[in-house]
């Protein structure tokens, strides 16, 4: 009997087990490393915390003096196991930065032992196919040091319930960090103050690739200017002449389709992240938020001739409360093919009530004057309250 088409077989089913060994070494790098399943990556998006981490290799005098009533993440290594005393005594928390995996027990009963406090916390620089089963055996949770880069880029990806990696940064450009943070209002801390800390999941990777590649290529086109400088700011606007049905005002005139406008984008997940908190939460972040929208109407150039804002959204009962007008879009099968779209970025963002309640899309506007009068400069802000 022939026994030719072995070697043809096996030219076959060489590579295939060549790349899935290559796959399943490398996959952890990419899933836990990139992607960060099963790893620490950042807190509720309602709170105004975002924590700070740094390398026990960086804990220079400068740096704890620039640091100096900012408590951070230090992670240490179990060979600098004596600056834990000193990091503690300043109010620091200790995380272990882990070498190897196969010592994670030994390294944490040594950290341990000579700060006298629990670790439970584990930074890796790399992943392989067994180092999250061993972080659960040496009772450690592998955690995200968060992004890393100089002061301005580090505030641009600033987001409440984040990290933030001050690798890299000297003294001077710490001490700005923390200054700047906290004008803005978030409060810098470590980790282990933030609530509701948790790994990645897939909706929230399908939330990320949304905003990086969708909302990021929008913001590029319409040259959006983002007004999410502050942990709870909620809004982007970008100018954008109003395209629709005319709207027409209390006295009976009317904006006509290109009327110059400004086009109003909501950060969904910040707004469904305040709403976790309380409906009172979400709105009382709305009309903060729209005290920023009106401040740029007044302050930039590129809003000067500006006469309405308007959103295409379908939260409108949200923003009614807020003095927006609703005007229903005239193609009705447009709208419901739209609502499709709309409703699936509330399923993305875990907004509640999604499997009860099917919103169709509508025009949602506020007059120039009539944002200015509520929320511009000099305006008393008004008492939100939850619609009824």
């Amino acid at each position: 009997m022939s026994r030719a088409p072995r070697p043809a077989l096996l030219r076959v089913v060489g590579p295939l087990l060549g790349a899935a060994l290559w796959v399943l070494w490398k996959g952890p790098a990419l899933l836990h490393g990139r992607a960060h399943f099963g790893v620490l990556r950042e807190g509720q998006g309602g709170q105004v915390a975002t924590g700070l981490t740094l390398d026990a290799e960086q804990a220079n005098p400068a740096v704890l003096g620039a640091l100096e009533g900012t408590p951070v993440t230090f992670f240490l290594p179990a060979e600098a196991s004596l600056l834990a005393p000193a990091l503690l005594a300043s109010g620091h928390e200790l995380g272990l930065l882990a070498r190897s995996s196969r010592t994670l027990a030994a390294d944490r009963a040594r950290l341990e032992a000579l700060s006298g406090v629990p670790v439970t916390l584990a930074r890796f620089r790399r992943y392989h196919p067994l180092t999250l089963p061993r972080a659960r055996a040496a009772g450690v949770r592998p955690v995200w040091p968060g992004p890393t880069g100089m002061p301005e880029a580090l505030l641009n990806l600033a987001e409440p319930g984040g990290l933030l990696d001050l690798g890299g940064l000297n003294a001077n450009q710490i001490t700005g960090l923390l200054t700047e943070l906290r004008t803005r209002g978030y409060t810098p801390g470590p980790i282990g103050k933030l609530q509701g800390l948790r790994a990645e999941t897939p909706r929230g990777l399908l939330q990320r690739l949304y905003r990086r590649f969708i909302d990021a290529r929008f913001d590029r086109q319409h040259g959006s200017v983002a007004l999410t400088q502050r942990p709870r700011g909620l809004f982007r606007i970008s100018y954008r002449p109003y395209e629709g049905p005319p709207l027409t005002r209390p006295d009976g005139s009317q904006y006509p389709s290109g009327t110059p406008a400004a086009e109003l984008h909501i950060y969904s997940k910040r707004l469904v992240a305040l709403a976790e908190l309380s409906a009172l939460t979400g709105l009382r972040g709305v009309q903060i938020s729209l005290h920023d929208v009106a401040k740029a109407l007044q302050e930039r150039a590129e809003f000067a001739d500006v006469q309405l804002i308007y959103a295409l959204t379908i939260f409108g009962g949200v923003l009614g409360a807020m003095g927006f007008q609703t005007e229903p879009l005239p193609n009705r099968r447009q709208a419901r093919v739209m609502a499709v779209f709309f409703n699936l970025l509330r399923v993305l963002y875990e907004a509640k009530n999604t499997d009860s309640q099917v919103l169709l899309p509508a025009v949602i506007w506020m007059s120039r004057e009539t944002l200015l009068a509520r929320y511009g400069q000099g305006a008393r802000p008004a008492r939100a309250t939850a619609p009824r």
